[in-house]
């Protein structure tokens, strides 16, 4: 946001500037402020480098000021200068002290004989590039050498660093005659003023593991190298990145920024409300707790959010859907106007401050540093745009309501509570109460933190209250209480229970209706994240990279991927978004990926191999319990055998989410005694020659999967070729039906499984005897559709078809809801049944199940 005076002059800068007028007066010298000043060459640095060091930030940063005035550069260019500038005369300063230290002590030097540096971090808004022209600078010190220094009086490499941190600190901030170069300020580093001013690599990384608290994490946010081995200061931040940002949605980090809010928010209103435009009503730094909230709520299942500076931030938030774009737009706003009122309001002042002043003369000067008319005029602006902030940050930071009086008096369990849940309207009371009471006494044994149990109590009568809302309210229930068992000890899920209603009101309902789906969270607690995620929806989520060099790791992130893939799509359909189709086939394209990052994990480099999906994963309609029907082929020479063998053994692996996926490979050449890696030509000899009618029947669905794609048109070929052959539809009906009399004799199926694979059957059939007059069939490998093309190539009727794939559809339908809800619908045949019979009596010349004589 740029704001910009009529090009000022001189005159104006040291009138309405004190910061100006002070350096001005200090050194007579001083350029234009049009005109950036080269930075201190070292020969000046060692003759006084703290003059010149004072010279330097100050005549430079009116050049900075100069440019903001005059519009020439926008709020985040300013500080971006700023921040750079500090930067430098740090890393001078620090140059400096070294050579001090040096003289006296030596140099601390590695094994190889290189000079070791202290690394510099810059927090808040030096570590975001967001400086203001008086802010001080938040810095902490660390260092990764070991031994002694090499000079006459040596000292071990903690102590020499301490002593050059200490210099570098003097050089920076004392005050002289010459003002000061910078306010630097070091609490933030770990245990405040009571710690090290200078720790370790090792010991900075075991304080955050063991010591770290909520607002370290917040400070850490910003952090960044900014002088001396910024390589090993890199390190050690990406070493923090957990610690900043968790894995996991800690919604439990709301309360911790509520209580530091809290904190901040009484010391503001002891000095002044509206009068301080950083911690007042609507101002900066509720600004930065809305994004940074976000930031740390999910930066660590979201890199792109991994920002320090807040532009930056909250564009990475508005792209996710965070904060949606006009509510960014606002807040980008409201952000330019305030971040510039606080630099030309310290540019006036030359203080730290942002209090607005009180008497008319400042207030005037200010409001035409702004570029508005008068008083009245800036202060009306700037009221809108903190009602703006106020808005968004009380819809944002709001205390969740409390429990209902129907959730009162449940939690803890009184003695008359079943009679309470009879009339909630429980359908069992006594065993519910039982549950419930059960439930009680072994969280009481539990051993939680204080957080832990006041965040158990607060969820527990809400919880009640909206079980109470279902009907029958007892459904479920029993899963609920395991599932409030498992999280106990992770009171962040409590956290996201409480703050997010919706989501707790979504989990209640989810299980109620599905056993399968509360048994997966019940399993793995992480997936109450993805149960109502505003970034994703019930899209796929991002797939992980796999990482060859921590082949562990990328199959555990797969693990965790695909079970947050599966809970999505089967909550689409529980909500009706996505039907059976589109399910089967979102599952077939994740197990897809899974199997193309399992190959990059078995190194397949550029390994001859192709992988083919057959049965339900080549036809794209992937059950939630369907294994996977591979087969393995290359082109010539020896077979990749290892490379398969590691990715059968990849995709069965025992991980914390599960197996990825159970692996058949029966449906290889010759079966079982057939090789496990075929060449593409044996295949094809086979398949021609040597092939049942069920291997090529198994054939019409199967499709390349991953591996080397320019063999996925030589197996088409293959496929197309060998489904294209002439058959006698009379011997292709009986062998057919033959194989599905075995199948019904060997295995128990229900109703509508047996309908779905006996309309898979007419379909192939038709496709197996009508494909070498209608070459098109081919390309079909879902059962609707082929029955649809089948009656356009004349073997059915138009109408009989249209009826069939209808009924194959809601069949699909009522098999994926069957497996997913705990009580399954019962079949109601509504004529499917008959039109399977009479379909299959016409084209096998028997009912399913019959061998034809």
């Amino acid at each position: 946001m740029k704001i910009a005076v009529k090009r000022p002059g001189k005159d104006l800068l040291g009138s309405h500037c004190r910061f100006v007028a002070e350096a001005w007066r200090r050194f007579e010298d001083a350029p234009d402020p049009d005109r950036a000043l080269p930075r201190p060459s070292e020969s000046a640095m060692r003759e006084d480098p703290a003059a010149e060091l004072r010279r330097y930030r100050q005549l430079q940063s009116i050049h900075i000021l100069w440019r903001d005035l005059t519009g020439e550069a926008d709020i985040a260019e300013t500080g971006k200068a700023l921040s750079t500038l500090a930067g430098e005369c740090i890393e001078l300063a620090l140059a400096a002290a070294e050579r001090a230290v040096a003289e006296r002590h030596g140099w601390v030097e590695n094994e190889q004989g290189e000079r070791q540096r202290l690394i510099v971090f810059g927090l808040g808004k030096l570590g975001g590039g967001e400086l203001n022209f008086n802010s001080d600078i938040d810095l902490v010190f660390a260092h990764d050498a070991q031994g002694r220094s090499s000079g006459p009086r040596r000292v071990d490499a903690a102590d020499w660093m301490k002593r050059v941190a200490r210099k570098l600190i003097g050089l920076l901030d004392t005050v002289d005659a010459h003002g000061r170069a910078w306010v630097v300020d070091t609490r933030l580093r770990p245990f405040g003023e009571s710690g090290a001013l200078v720790w370790s690599v090792p010991a900075m990384e075991q304080y955050f593991l063991s010591e770290g608290r909520t607002w370290e994490r917040y400070a850490w946010l910003k952090a960044a190298p900014v002088a001396g081995d910024i390589e090993s200061g890199r390190a050690l931040i990406e070493a923090l990145q957990p610690f900043v940002y968790r894995r996991y949605l800690d919604y439990g980090i709301f309360e911790s920024l509520r209580d530091l809010h809290r904190r901040i928010d009484a010391n503001a209103r002891a000095r002044s409300d509206l009068d301080d435009i950083k911690r007042g009503r609507g101002g900066i730094r509720e600004l930065e707790f809305l994004v940074q909230s976000l930031q740390i709520l999910r930066g660590g299942r979201e890199a792109s959010l991994r920002r320090t500076g807040f532009l930056p931030a909250l564009d990475a938030c508005s792209r996710l859907g965070l904060i949606p774009s006009e509510e960014a737009g606002e807040l980008r706003d409201a952000y330019g106007f305030l971040r510039i009122l606080e630099n030309r309001l310290q540019a006036m002042t030359a203080r730290q401050g942002h209090e607005l002043p009180e008497d008319e003369p400042q207030r005037r000067r200010l409001a035409e540093l702004m570029s508005f008319d008068d008083w009245h005029e800036l202060e009306s602006a700037l009221a809108a745009h903190r009602r703006v902030v106020t808005r968004y940050f009380s819809e944002r930071f709001r205390e969740p309501e409390e429990q209902t009086e129907a959730g009162d008096g449940l939690w803890p369990p009184p003695e008359n509570l079943a009679e309470r849940l009879r009339r909630t309207g429980f359908q069992d009371p006594e065993e519910a109460a039982e549950h419930l009471t059960r439930c009680h006494a072994d969280l009481q044994r539990r051993p939680l933190s204080a957080e832990g149990r006041q965040r158990l109590e607060r969820l527990m009568p809400k919880l009640i209250e909206v079980v109470g809302r279902q009907r029958p309210p007892d459904t479920g229930l029993a899963d609920l209480l395991r599932l409030v068992d498992q999280v106990s000890r992770r009171s962040a899920y409590l956290a996201l229970l409480r703050e997010r209603p919706e989501t707790l009101e979504r989990l209640v309902r989810v299980f109620h209706l599905s056993q399968r789906v509360a048994e997966w969270i019940i399993a793995a607690p992480q997936l109450i994240d993805d149960l109502l995620d505003p970034i994703n929806g019930f899209e796929l989520p991002a797939a992980p990279k796999p990482d060859p060099d921590d082949r562990e790791a990328s199959l555990w992130a797969l693990s965790r991927w695909r079970q947050a893939g599966f809970l999505r799509t089967a909550l689409a359909e529980l909500d009706d978004r996505l039907d059976a189709v589109g399910a089967g086939r979102q599952l077939s394209d994740m197990a897809g990926v899974i199997v193309e990052s399992s190959l990059d994990l078995a190194g397949s480099g550029d390994a001859d191999l192709a992988v083919i999906g057959y049965g339900n994963l080549g036809a794209g309609q992937l059950h939630f319990e369907s294994d996977l029907d591979l087969v393995f082929l290359h082109r010539s020479g020896e077979a990749p055998r290892r490379v398969v063998q590691r990715l059968v053994s990849a995709l069965q692996m025992p991980l914390p989410g599960g197996r990825l996926f159970e692996i058949d490979t029966r449906l290889r050449p010759n079966g079982r005694a057939g090789m496990l890696v075929s060449t593409l030509e044996s295949f094809a000899e086979y398949q021609r020659n040597k092939a049942w009618t069920w291997e090529h029947q198994a054939l019409i669905r199967a499709r390349w999967i991953g591996g080397d794609r320019s063999l996925e048109p030589e197996f088409e070929a293959v496929r197309e070729a060998v489904l294209r052959q002439p058959r006698e539809e009379k011997s292709a009906a009986s062998d057919l039906a033959g194989m599905r009399a075995r199948q019904l004799r060997e295995r128990r199926e229900s109703p509508t499984k047996r309908a779905l694979t006996d309309l898979q059957f007419l379909a192939e059939l038709g496709v197996l005897t009508r494909a070498a007059e209608h070459p098109g069939l081919v390309a079909h490998r879902r059962t609707d559709t082929q029955l649809e093309a089948l009656a356009e190539a004349g073997w059915l009727d138009g109408e009989q078809a249209r009826a069939l794939a209808e009924d194959w559809r809601g069949l699909l339908e009522r098999r994926h809801m069957d497996w997913l809800r705990r009580e399954p619908a019962p079949f109601d045949e509504d004529g499917v049944r008959e039109r399977i019979d009479d379909a299959w009596s016409d084209r096998f010349g028997c009912t399913p199940g019959e061998e034809k004589a």
